[in-house]
């Protein structure tokens, strides 16, 4: 019997194998069980540090509640992942900035990302990457 492929469910098939292949790669780090969105967040914390980032900026950035991301950063916090510290010309904000130890496990993150891309990649050439994320891009704008 000879099926129909749909692009929705190849890109969805696709995700699923990468998101396996990512959790059976990485596992439990250090034994800190993160969700994806906590991993989400620090990596964003992370590659704006030079940037003044707010609880606020997070809920945006994440199309997240007020109170998801509290409580997710409350978490970080606890954990010793990022800090809370008062931005000068408004008392009732709080800049987000990651510690050492979050600054470490982003790097083993990134290292893993790496990894799993490489995987991914293997014996695809250079041009059809373009190609592929040229098109990837097409089927976003289509939905947009």
């Amino acid at each position: 019997m000879r099926q129909e492929r749909h692009i929705g469910y190849e890109v969805k098939a696709l995700s699923n194998l990468l998101r396996r292949k990512v959790l059976e790669m990485t596992g439990s780090t250090d034994g800190d069980d993160f969700t994806e969105m906590q991993v989400k967040i620090l990596g964003f914390l992370c590659h704006n540090q030079d940037q003044e980032v707010c609880q606020k900026d997070i809920e945006e950035a994440f199309y997240i509640r007020r109170s998801t991301a509290s409580r997710l950063l409350k978490r970080l916090e606890a954990e010793g992942y990022i800090v809370r510290q008062s931005v000068e010309r408004d008392a009732r904000l709080k800049r987000v900035t990651t510690t050492p130890k979050a600054d470490a496990l982003h790097q083993q993150i990134m290292d893993r990302i790496s990894s799993v891309e490489s995987l991914l990649t293997r014996g695809v050439s250079r041009e059809e990457l373009d190609q592929f994320l040229s098109t990837v891009e097409k089927l976003k704008q289509n939905l947009m």
